[in-house]
C-alpha cells in the first residue's frame, strides 16, 4: 500500500470500535466508477443485490469480479493496516494476514433514497467508499447546515448508548474518494438527501460501494 501522504490511513475511535479512513487511489476510483456505469448500462453482467440489502434503494449491483481481482492487493493492504493500527505491528504482520472479499456492491442513490440502521453479515470487516456525489449537493448542504444538526446524505455510525461526555454516533459527510473500514457488526445508516436532479439523471446521483471482508492470520 502506498504510504504517500495523500494515502495515509487515519484512525478514529469515537465510541469503542475502531474506524479507518483512507483515500482511494485515482485508478481504483476510476475503475469502480466505470464498472458501475457499465453494469448499469448492461455492458457487463448485472446482478441485482438489492434484495440482500437493507437499503430503500432501487439500484444496488454486485461489483464485477475482474475489477475486484485487479485491485485486491490494495484492499488486502488496507485490511492489514486496519487490523494492525500500530506501525510496528503492521510491518511485522502484514504478510501474515490472508484477506478475501466475501462480497462487494455498488449503491446508486437518488433524491429521497435512504439506508436504514443495519449491520453486515457473513464477514468480519465492512467497508464504505464514496465514488460520486450529486452536482448540487454543496448547494443542498449549504441549506442543511443552517439547521443545528444537519444529516441529509450523511452516513451515521452508531454504537452503544449516549451519556455525559459519551457520544454514541459518528456522522460522516460524504466526499468523493473517501474510504472507511469498520467492524462488520457496527450499526450504520444513510440519511436521505434532496436534489433538483431526479432519477435517472446522473447529475443527481450519490454513488458509493461497500465491501464485506473476511481474513485469517497464517
Amino acid at each position: 500500500m502506498s504510504m504517500e501522504t495523500k494515502h495515509l490511513a487515519e484512525f478514529f475511535k469515537p465510541f469503542g470500535p475502531l474506524i479507518l479512513k483512507i483515500k482511494i487511489p485515482d485508478n481504483i476510483l476510476n475503475d469502480f466508477n466505470q464498472d458501475c456505469l457499465d453494469i448499469s448500462n448492461n455492458k457487463k453482467d448485472k446482478i441485482d443485490w438489492s434484495k440482500s440489502l437493507a437499503g430503500r434503494v432501487e439500484e444496488e449491483y454486485l461489483i464485477s469480479d475482474d475489477v475486484l481481482i485487479k485491485h485486491a492487493k490494495w484492499f488486502n493492504a488496507v485490511s492489514a493496516r486496519y487490523l494492525f493500527p500500530s506501525e510496528n505491528a503492521f510491518k511485522e504482520n502484514k504478510e501474515k494476514i490472508k484477506v478475501g472479499i466475501a462480497s462487494g456492491w455498488f449503491v446508486r442513490s437518488f433524491d429521497g433514497d435512504f439506508n436504514p440502521l443495519h449491520f453486515h453479515n457473513n464477514c468480519q470487516i465492512s467497508c464504505l467508499g464514496f465514488l460520486k456525489l450529486p452536482d448540487d449537493i454543496e448547494e443542498y448542504w449549504k441549506e442543511e447546515d443552517k439547521d443545528h444538526n444537519p444529516y441529509g446524505g450523511y452516513t451515521d455510525f452508531r454504537y452503544g448508548m449516549s451519556g455525559l461526555n459519551c457520544p454514541n454516533n459518528m456522522k460522516v459527510k460524504p466526499k468523493v474518494g473517501d474510504f472507511y473500514m469498520f467492524p462488520h457488526w457496527l450499526d450504520h445508516q444513510v440519511y436521505p438527501f434532496r436534489s433538483k436532479y431526479k432519477k435517472p439523471d446522473l447529475k443527481g446521483e450519490r454513488r458509493s460501494f461497500s465491501l464485506n471482508i473476511v481474513y485469517k492470520q497464517e
